[in-house]
């Protein structure tokens, strides 16, 4: 059916039913709750409907209202009740008004006492804040004037000190009388309680003196600590102290050497007099723990420096010296009189020192043995140089063992002396066999004792001291002095060892050696006295013992560096000596000694003439007048010379070859005790033959020499390496 047949009323109602959305909530709300009371779809009942709808919104409204007129009548209750609050309110506010008009007087009066209240408690705040910072209390009086000092006193007289520095800030104000009477009334506090103090400390310090190690009361330390206020107080109980331990030091230093510890252990240190070294340093060891535990106890006690350890001035500089000197000053313990560690336990180790100087020097008269002096001088230096590290140089301790180690370097010097003067006066005999005499071992022995006691010391010099044995310059003037007169008595007995006075057998001649010499030197037996006992060649192996013995002891030793070198120096000398005796009387037996001397003067002479050429030759470059060739007439060749011909050269060079290759060609150096250098002085003549041999075989390749025409070494059989072989030369 189509839309323009429908008259336009219900067309309109059509597109407005087809336009409803049925999805809606309200949609389905409706119908849910239509569906609830609209059971059946008949005609009757869809033409009632619109009435029953209406009829049941009616009985819904009719439900209402007779549910809210309950409702209304409770709000007319709470109204009703509401006006007779207010009505009530207003009453009260009427009483209140007509009250507040009748109490407004007395309200401005208590305002006015509240403000006076006020001002009254600030007044005794005020009072109360003077009275803390100005005045003692009753408990605080009483305890200054108590003869009892604890924590109670020392509180109050550090309260006194405090309100007395606070009474300056009042001569800056108008209140300037008030400050002064308050002044005056704090330090007569102040006198009274250090007077009372200082009595109170020097009673307690003259009873430490009664123990060996007292130990510090705390109380006795912030009296001696509050006591440091007043310098000339301080000093007095500074000397009581000091007076105290200077005795009881000198009765435990008396009973230690005499008596010993309790029940006898430790022993008494005299009971050692007879050994010095063990004497002497358990004295020093005694002194030095005393001076330790009573540094300990006078820090303790007094207060001081910061302790150093080991070393004194290590990693403190001068400048914070001066510091920790101008701070003790400024307590009143620096200066000339003032008292600080160092003086106070000079003061105490004062009593020991002449006791313990006076056994030192009994010990030092005995005349001890050299060695023996030498470790006293160290053992002083050890412990010298710990005392003045604590003590101070000045120190009448420090002067004593400055002393004592002073004698006994004396005494080390003049032992030193009398045995170099003996072993220098009478110098040892060299025996049969050249080895070293005993006087020489001994010297020898005692030296490398003298350096083993100098590295095992543990103690070192102090810089700037000229006779401070831990010094590495002083130990080798004592090297030295040890070591000069041994030089000196092996160079006696050397030159003793020369032939009787004869021009032809002087002991400083380096002459040929002769045949019982060399089978001396070789280990065979001679008839008759022993020869080799006179030649030079004996004496340079009797040297080279000896100094070898030196060398071997002053060897890899860092303090003897340099008198090692020395030693080496000289040592050196004599074996090259030796060498050169015995490779001369091998080259002067064969003849080919003269000739390197002749072949050698003739080398001078051309050498001067190509000088002389040379020199000519410039001069003719610069222009200058030519100088003149002397001797000219002198440049032949050798081979012109008849003692230098090639066939003398030739045989003696066979010759030469002839007696190397003997087996007893070379000497042995049996005499030379010293393995490696009787090696090296016989590997040094061969070396020395073959360099000699290789300087006449070359002169005749030379061509100025004037060989090559005549064949030059064709004339020769055997050529260098022939006799490097010999020798086992590379």
């Amino acid at each position: 059916m189509q839309t323009s047949s429908l008259a336009p009323g219900l067309s309109r109602k059509v597109k407005k039913i087809l336009e409803i959305k049925t999805e809606g909530p309200e949609v389905i709300s409706s119908i849910s709750t239509l569906s609830q009371f609209y059971t059946s779809n008949s005609a009757a009942d869809r033409r009632d409907l619109r009435s029953n709808i209406e009829n049941r919104s009616l009985h819904i409204n009719d439900a209402f209202i007779s549910a809210a007129e309950s409702v209304i009548a409770a709000l007319d209750g709470v109204q009703s009740n509401l006006d007779g609050l207010a009505d009530s309110c207003a009453k009260i506010q009427n009483v209140l008004d007509a009250t507040k008009l009748s109490a407004a007087p007395l309200l401005g009066e208590t305002q006015a006492l509240q403000a006076e209240l006020g001002a009254t408690q600030h007044k005794a705040q005020l009072v109360e804040e003077f009275l803390e910072h100005y005045q003692l209390s009753q408990e605080e009086v009483a305890a200054l004037q108590s003869e009892d000092v604890g924590p109670a006193f020392f509180a109050a007289l550090s309260r006194v000190r405090h309100i007395h520095d606070n009474c300056r800030s009042l001569l800056r104000t108008h209140h300037q009388r008030a400050g002064l009477e308050l002044m005056d009334l704090m330090a007569s506090y102040q006198e009274s309680a250090y007077e009372r103090l200082c009595r109170w400390v020097q009673s307690e310090c003259r009873g430490i003196g009664d123990f060996d190690a007292p130990e510090v009361d705390g109380n006795l330390q912030a009296a001696v600590r509050a006591l440091q206020q007043r310098p000339v107080l301080f000093k007095y109980c500074a000397e009581e102290v000091a007076t105290a331990r200077h005795n009881a030091l000198f009765q435990r230093f008396i009973t230690a050497l005499t008596r010993g510890g309790p029940n006898g252990m430790p022993r008494p240190i005299e009971i050692h007099a007879h050994d010095p070294k063990r004497y002497i340093n358990d004295m020093l060891a005694w002194v030095h723990q005393s001076l330790a535990s009573e540094r300990e106890f006078v820090v303790a006690l007094f207060g001081g420096d910061e302790p150093e350890g080991d070393g004194l001035t290590n990693g403190s500089s001068r400048g914070a010296m001066e510091a920790r000197r101008a701070a003790l000053e400024a307590r009143g313990l620096g200066g000339a009189e003032g008292l600080n560690t160092a003086s106070l336990l000079d003061r105490i180790f004062e009593s020991i020192c002449r006791p313990l100087r006076v056994r030192v020097e009994q010990v030092l008269m005995t005349s001890p043995p050299l060695l023996l002096c030498f470790q006293l001088t160290q053992l002083h230096s050890f412990y010298l140089d710990l005392t003045q590290k604590i003590v101070g140089p000045e120190a009448q301790l420090t002067l004593a063992l400055r002393s004592c180690r002073d004698m006994a370097h004396r005494s080390f010097l003049e032992h030193l002396r009398v045995r170099g003067e003996k072993l220098v006066q009478q110098p040892p005999a060299a025996p049969a066999d050249l080895s070293v005499p005993p006087q020489i071992s001994e010297a020898v022995q005692i030296m490398l004792e003298l350096i083993q006691v100098h590295e095992s010391d543990l103690g070192v010099g102090t810089e700037g001291a000229p006779q401070e044995q831990g010094s590495s310059g002083a130990f080798e003037a004592v090297l030295a002095a040890m070591l000069d007169p041994i030089l000196e008595a092996i160079d006696a007995s050397t030159q003793a060892m020369a032939a009787p006075p004869t021009k032809s057998s002087s002991g400083s001649s380096l002459g040929a050696l002769g045949i019982a010499s060399t089978r001396a030197q070789n280990g065979a037996p001679a008839s008759g006295p022993p020869t080799h006992a006179h030649s030079p060649s004996s004496q340079h192996m009797f040297a080279v013992n000896c100094l070898s013995a030196v060398a071997s002891a002053l060897a890899a030793r860092p303090c003897a560096r340099v008198q090692a070198e020395r030693v080496a120096g000289v040592l050196e000398t004599r074996l090259s000596m030796l060498v050169a005796g015995e490779v001369g009387t091998l080259l002067g037996r064969c003849g080919l000694a003269e000739v390197l001397e002749r072949l050698a003067m003739y080398g001078q002479q051309h050498a001067a003439l190509r000088e002389q050429a040379q020199a000519q030759q410039a001069a003719a470059e610069a222009g200058g007048p030519q100088p003149a060739i002397y001797g000219a007439g002198l440049a032949t060749a050798p081979a012109s010379d008849p003692s230098l011909s090639l066939q003398r050269i030739a045989d003696t060079m066979r010759a030469f070859f002839a007696t190397i290759s003997s087996p007893d060609a070379l000497p042995e150096f049996l005499p030379l005790q010293a393995h490696r250098v009787r090696a090296d002085a016989v590997g040094r003549v061969a070396k020395s033959l073959v360099e000699a041999y290789e300087a006449v075989y070359a002169a005749l390749d030379d061509p100025t020499n004037g060989y090559l025409e005549q064949g030059g070494t064709s004339a020769v059989k055997h050529s260098p390496a022939h006799v490097r072989t010999i020798f086992g030369v590379l």
